[in-house]
């Protein structure tokens, strides 16, 4: 190992160089050895997912707890890796994936963070295999929508911004509840005090990508709202983001001209019900919103999470007068 360093705080420090002056590194994460890595995954032997930064493993810490390992490609640089780590460190939230630690041994980092049980949003959206398809009434859907842009606009809203900039069904993991924790910190950046972000490399997921970030190579807080309509789309249509030739967002904005083929677009298992309609109608105004090509139009997260608890709720009071209508009518 080339790293000399005494702790992870030493490493984060002398490979991280995101607005250390500004950030108080998170002391309370454990370093773990290559060997200990070894033995809480049990030899690497369940693979949960890959991707392009390498693999995820189950494994046990401490014997007892289940988490979730990430482990990094031979090759990753350092300064990558020690920015994901501070990143994820920052984020003190009930709707983030938990990070207990890391090993920075040379070609074997790795990080461990808290295992979720129910796989990703993804998964239990477009999943065709029948074991894994699950009812998904309109109410769970938007609790998940509801808390997810809650948690990005706490992380848009933090004294040193954090900007997701990978916002996507995958990255959306799902507990025994059902309720949504943020994973993935990759491609996140702390934002400066102009909250912006300007990269060379056009970083992110084809679908959910801004396209002014494609165009510009900066990335804002309005980048993940633009990734975040995506989401909505995906939530209430259960269709995917890219499916072939198929770009989701574009068939939307085709769709938008007409208000009958939108309504075309909703999963019918929630559109159904027709008393269903109005609030998916709504949500489909909040993804336009999202989707809006010109950034500035875009709403703020903070904006999206009111108007999707303002939606669930005016839902659960339709729900409520129907049950109280039947109840009299009885």
């Amino acid at each position: 190992m080339d790293y000399q360093g005494s702790n992870v705080t030493d490493f984060l420090h002398a490979n991280g160089h995101v607005m250390l002056e500004r950030v108080d590194n998170n002391c309370n994460l454990r370093s773990f050895t290559r060997k200990e890595i070894d033995d809480i995954t049990s030899g690497y032997s369940t693979v949960l997912g890959e991707g392009g930064f390498g693999k995820v493993y189950k494994g046990r810490l401490d014997g007892l707890c289940p988490v979730a390992v990430k482990i990094y490609k031979n090759g990753t640089k350092k300064k990558e890796f020690a920015k994901e780590v501070i990143v994820h460190s920052q984020i003190n939230h009930k709707n983030i994936v938990r990070l207990f630690g890391c090993c920075i041994e040379e070609n074997a980092l790795a990080i461990v963070m808290e295992f979720v049980h129910n796989g990703n949003l993804y998964n239990i959206l477009h999943c065709s295999n029948a074991k894994c398809s699950v009812p998904f009434p309109l109410d769970k859907r938007l609790d998940i929508a509801i808390e997810s842009a809650e948690v990005l606009s706490c992380m848009h809203s933090m004294y040193s911004p954090v900007l997701h900039g990978d916002i996507k069904p995958a990255n959306i993991l799902l507990d025994v509840n059902l309720r949504p924790k943020i994973s993935d910190f990759g491609i996140a950046r702390l934002l400066a005090a102009d909250a912006t972000h300007h990269t060379r490399y056009v970083v992110g997921c084809i679908g959910y990508m801004d396209p002014l970030f494609c165009r510009s190579g900066i990335l804002t807080p309005k980048s993940d709202v633009y990734s975040f309509g995506v989401v909505l789309l995906e939530i209430i249509t259960r269709k995917k983001a890219v499916d072939g030739d198929i770009i989701l967002a574009q068939s939307f904005d085709e769709a938008l001209r007409n208000e009958k083929h939108v309504r075309q677009m909703f999963d019918q298992e929630i559109a159904n019900d027709k008393k269903n309609v109005k609030f998916l109608e709504d949500v489909t105004k909040l993804a336009a919103e999202c989707l809006k090509m010109e950034d500035k139009m875009r709403p703020e997260m903070a904006e999206v999470a009111n108007k999707l608890r303002t939606i669930k709720e005016a839902y659960h009071q339709s729900k409520v007068g129907n049950s109280t209508g039947n109840k009299e009518f009885l």
